[in-house]
């Protein structure tokens, strides 16, 4: 396994000042969720307030099965920056980019960019979760503030 320090996807690309709220709000619960049960929390909590409980779950299961296909297919583990770093990682906006086409209706290029992210076979599946989720998180409305969230500072595949 490569050092999380020489891994390509590690590698600094923007800043989330740079995104949509919707696709900051994206990368945030994208690494709020690989922190574990409370990142979960914070990210189920997200959904329900912005749709409520019962069209939150579905939202939530949504990611959850985009993140959970994504991670068990990916060619190397994911590379992520903590919750609260303005960065953006090149694995990040892959993943950010991959969501905006999908949610665009674009899913051939959406799904050719899961392809960098996962094994071929299961970029289709990436890609069609993609939209789903992209579609929800572009109807939530996102503040987004400048501290941003907590800094968690376990797991082995997140840098700064």
């Amino acid at each position: 396994m490569a050092d999380i320090h020489t891994s390509p996807g590690r590698m600094v690309v923007g800043r989330l000042t740079d995104l949509a709220p919707w696709e900051a709000g994206l990368i945030l619960f994208l690494r709020a969720w690989m922190d574990g049960p409370a990142g979960q929390a914070e990210v189920w909590n997200g959904f329900a307030r912005a749709f409520g409980g019962t069209e939150g779950r579905v939202h939530m299961h949504r990611f959850e099965a985009l993140l959970v296909t994504l991670c068990d297919n990916a060619r190397r583990p994911l590379m992520r920056h903590g919750g609260g770093c303005a960065c953006l990682g090149s694995d990040e906006a892959l993943f950010c980019t991959m969501v905006r086409e999908a949610a665009g209706g674009d899913s051939a290029e959406a799904a050719a960019i899961a392809g960098l992210l996962v094994r071929a076979r299961h970029a289709d599946a990436v890609a069609d979760l993609a939209a789903q989720v992209g579609a929800a998180l572009r109807r939530m409305t996102w503040s987004l503030p400048q501290g941003q969230a907590k800094v968690v500072t376990h797991g082995p595949h997140r840098l700064h």
